[in-house]
C-alpha cells in the first residue's frame, strides 16, 4: 500500500466521488448478512479491531463506491471510488488449500452424508467449520495475518475503508452463494459436489429412478386422450404449487447486483405469469 502524508502527518479529508453503477450493499442499516457463514465472516472482521475505518467502509459499501468485485480462487480483486478520479485497485489474498488437503477435508465431510445434502441446497451447516479444524485447515481467517490485503490509495493505514469496504460486501456475497468461501480456499463448487459424490456422500440424493419400459403410442387420438376431442372442453393446466423451481435450484446469482433478492423477484415473476396465463386462457375459451 502506498503510505504518504503532509508535513503534519494528516491530511484534510475530501469527499469520494459517485459512482455510476456501483455495487451498493443490500443491508441499508444493521447486519450486512443473514446467514450465519456470511454474519461468521463479519464477525471474524471486526474482531481484528481495525477501528473507525470500518465504520467508513460500511458507509462506502452501501453508498455503492466499490465498482468492481472480482472472488477468484485465493484472491480478491476490487476497485473502489474515493476521491480521486481513477478508482483505488484492492487485493486481498487468502492460502489456497493443496488437492491433498482437500481430499482430507472431503474424506470428513463424506462421514456426515446430512453435510452433502445441505451443501446441494445451497446450505452450509454450522458444523463444517468442526470438519475443518479437525483437518488443521481453517475455513475462515483467525488473524489478520491470515489475510494479504493491499489498497492503491495514498492512506497509510492497512486495512484501509476501501478494503473495509470490500470486506462488507463480501460477506454479502458469501451470503448469497456459500461456497465462494471454498473458491478462495481453492476448489470450485462443482468439483466439491462431484467428490463428495464420487465418494458416496451424495448417494441417495443422485440415485436416478428405475428407467420404465417404453409404451407404444394408441394410433386413434380418441383413444389417446381418453375422449373425443370436439367433446371434451378446453382446460387450464392447474397452477403450479411452487413457483419458480428452477430459479430456486440455481440459487442466488453471484453477478446480481439489485437491491431485491433474486429469487424472491423470480418467483414473483413466475407467479405473474401463471395468473396472467390463466387470465389470457379464460379470454380465449370464452369463460
Amino acid at each position: 500500500m502506498a503510505r504518504y502524508f503532509d508535513y503534519y502527518g494528516w491530511y484534510k479529508p475530501t469527499q469520494a466521488k459517485k459512482v455510476k453503477g456501483g455495487i451498493k450493499a443490500q443491508s441499508k442499516r444493521g447486519a450486512f448478512a443473514s446467514k450465519w457463514w456470511g454474519k461468521r465472516w463479519t464477525q471474524v472482521l471486526e474482531s481484528f479491531r481495525i477501528g473507525a475505518r470500518l465504520s467508513r467502509g460500511r458507509s462506502y459499501a452501501r453508498k455503492g463506491q466499490v465498482a468492481s468485485l472480482n472472488i477468484e480462487k485465493g484472491n480478491v480483486l476490487a476497485d473502489v471510488q474515493g476521491s480521486r478520479a481513477k478508482p483505488y485497485t484492492v487485493t486481498i489474498k487468502f492460502n489456497t488449500y493443496s488437492k491433498k488437503q482437500w481430499e482430507q477435508v472431503v474424506e470428513l465431510l463424506i462421514e456426515q452424508p446430512i453435510f452433502a445434502a445441505r451443501l446441494l441446497g445451497n446450505e452450509m451447516p454450522e458444523e463444517i467449520e468442526s470438519v475443518f479444524e479437525e483437518a488443521k485447515l481453517p475455513l475462515f481467517p483467525k488473524r489478520q495475518k491470515d489475510m494479504e490485503t493491499d489498497c492503491s490509495c495514498p492512506d497509510w493505514s492497512n486495512p484501509c475503508k476501501h478494503i473495509a469496504a470490500v470486506f462488507y460486501l463480501m460477506a454479502e456475497s458469501f451470503d448469497n452463494d456459500p461456497f465462494l468461501l471454498f473458491k478462495l480456499r481453492g476448489m470450485e463448487r462443482e468439483d466439491l459436489l462431484a467428490a463428495l459424490q464420487e465418494g458416496g456422500a451424495t448417494k441417495e440424493l443422485a440415485e436416478e429412478p428405475p428407467k420404465l419400459e417404453p409404451e407404444p403410442l394408441p394410433l386413434k387420438h380418441d383413444d389417446f386422450w381418453g375422449q373425443s376431442i370436439a367433446q371434451s372442453p378446453m382446460a387450464m393446466p392447474p397452477s403450479p404449487n411452487l413457483h419458480a423451481a428452477l430459479p430456486k435450484r440455481l440459487g442466488p446469482l453471484s453477478l446480481w447486483r439489485s437491491d431485491k433478492n433474486f429469487v424472491n423477484e423470480m418467483e414473483s415473476i413466475y407467479d405473474n405469469a401463471s395468473s396472467q396465463a390463466e387470465i389470457w386462457f379464460d379470454k380465449l375459451s370464452g369463460v
